[in-house]
């Protein structure tokens, strides 16, 4: 049995990996005044929104769907700009913990204003309802992929 398919969801998937790409450009852009790139803004912001507790690499590489080695590399170069520390493990050794720093408060408080207008002109042609359409189609789709993201996990 052949599944029909919308014409529009080939464009949506092409158009999410070009959107992907030109929001990674902008953010570096945005944050290279910061000494930061898109993908360590996004480990720490991660860090931060999604544990309550000092996550291991483990952790952390599992929301953001990578490897555990490229979470290193980008945790040892926030580590050297001060955002993170690296830390083994109080009862095992071999895990290594993520810890925000002070440095990282910091700096988070001080970006309110300007990640607020930076995010804020991403969306400043759609109107409120349409970014809460987008929003509410954009959790369908994750929700979705994600499901799927865990079935091919468990396959591997």
């Amino acid at each position: 049995m052949t599944k029909t398919i919308r014409q529009e969801t080939f464009e949506i998937f092409g158009k999410l990996f070009f959107i992907a790409n030109r929001l990674e450009y902008l953010g570096d852009n945005e944050l290279r005044k910061d000494g930061l790139t898109t993908k360590q803004w996004q480990l720490i912001a991660v860090t931060g929104k999604y544990f309550s507790y000092p996550p291991s690499i483990t952790e952390v590489s599992d929301v953001l769907s990578t490897t555990r080695q490229n979470v290193k590399q980008i945790a040892i170069k926030l580590q050297e700009k001060g955002f993170v520390s690296i830390e083994k493990d109080d009862k095992d050794k071999r895990v290594l913990r993520l810890k925000l720093t002070e440095k990282n408060r910091r700096y988070w408080e001080s970006n309110t204003l300007e990640d607020t207008e930076f995010v804020s002109s991403l969306f400043e042609k759609m109107s409120d309802q349409e970014v809460k359409d987008l929003y509410r189609l954009l959790n369908k789709l994750e929700e979705n992929i994600g499901e799927k993201y865990k079935t091919s996990r468990q396959e591997v």
